[in-house]
């Protein structure tokens, strides 16, 4: 073959051959560049998940720091409503004189310690109560011994001491003479205090409950009344509105056993009348057309001129 032809068909083998290790190298960096950069964001997604429970740690303890300070801006809130520190401290001053009064009214011991400060403030040395001191104590008068032995020896004709011993005889002038500066301080007498009439308060309970439209707390507290104080004067309207109770609750079979309660039990009381009357409503609730026309009828017979009547008669008109 001829030198000259050949002289190309090298170097196109060559340049080929430079070309195809110039493509292997950049294949290599190609791949060692995507791995390090998946190393990276290993590494970044390894660090996220690291910082993620320290960020909800740190987003909670502001959340309870921003309760914390609203909790605060409402107690500041409250104190500027009452007038401020100043005109809380008065207040303070003025139950504690109030207590006082009552200790010193009632011949009590309420261990309120010293008097506060007129600016409201306790004085520092002010005794606290003892921690198993009991909190209502009868004030014990001074000198209450001495009196008894002053009595004692008056009666016996001779003069008696601070202490009740036998004094010298001048000392007997000053009290012949009406001086009180040795005797104790006379405390009022401690007027017991009125006996509260659980059976009123059982029935106020019920009352206002029922006026206040809740038919199972009413239920319950007339219920308690009859069990325990079934001759009681009240008795006739908390059986009344029991069954009234039950009315409201459309429990008209228990309603109508309640009113005939009423009827049998207290004939005589002014609640007669109206459980005749809602006795036969509840009769006609329950379709029992026979049983209500009686209970009206026997309501006008028994009280003609009552309002009761008057809705009973309106009642049989209506309902034919």
């Amino acid at each position: 073959m001829n030198s000259k032809r050949l002289l190309p068909l090298c170097g196109l083998i060559c340049a080929t051959a430079m070309l195809g290790a110039c493509v292997g190298q950049g294949s290599s960096n190609a791949a060692n560049e995507s791995m390090y950069l998946e190393q990276r964001v290993q590494e970044h997604d390894t660090l996220l998940r690291q910082m993620q429970p320290a960020q909800a740690e740190v987003w909670n303890q502001v959340q309870v720091m921003r309760q914390e300070l609203n909790a605060l801006k409402g107690l500041v809130d409250d104190l500027k409503n009452v007038g401020g520190a100043a005109a809380l401290a008065e207040r303070v001053r003025a139950h504690d004189a109030a207590l006082r009064q009552v200790e010193t009214s009632m011949a009590l011991n309420l261990n309120l310690g010293e008097p506060m400060a007129a600016g409201g403030a306790a004085p520092a040395h002010a005794a606290a109560p003892q921690a198993n001191a009991p909190l209502f104590q009868p004030q014990q008068t001074p000198y209450a011994a001495p009196a008894a032995g002053a009595a004692a020896g008056a009666a016996a004709g001779l003069a008696t001491g601070p202490y009740g011993d036998a004094a010298a005889a001048p000392a007997a002038a000053p009290a012949a003479a009406g001086s009180t500066w040795s005797q104790p301080t006379p405390q009022p007498e401690a007027k017991p205090a009125a006996k509260k009439d659980i059976s009123l308060a059982l029935y106020d309970a019920g009352l206002n409950a029922f006026q206040a439209r809740k038919y199972d707390e009413a239920q319950r507290s007339f219920a308690d009344f009859m069990k325990n104080y079934p001759t009681h004067s009240m008795a006739p309207d908390a059986q009344y509105y029991l069954a009234e109770c039950y009315f409201q609750r459309n429990q008209f079979p228990d309603a109508a056993l309640a009113y005939d309660t009423v009827i049998t039990k207290f004939s005589k009381s002014n609640r007669t009348p109206g459980a005749y009357l809602k006795q036969g409503i509840c009769f006609s609730k329950m379709n029992q057309k026979a049983a209500a026309k009686a209970r009206m009828n026997e309501l006008i017979k028994k009280y003609p001129n009552s309002p009761e009547a008057a809705r009973a008669k309106n009642f049989l008109k209506t309902n034919k």
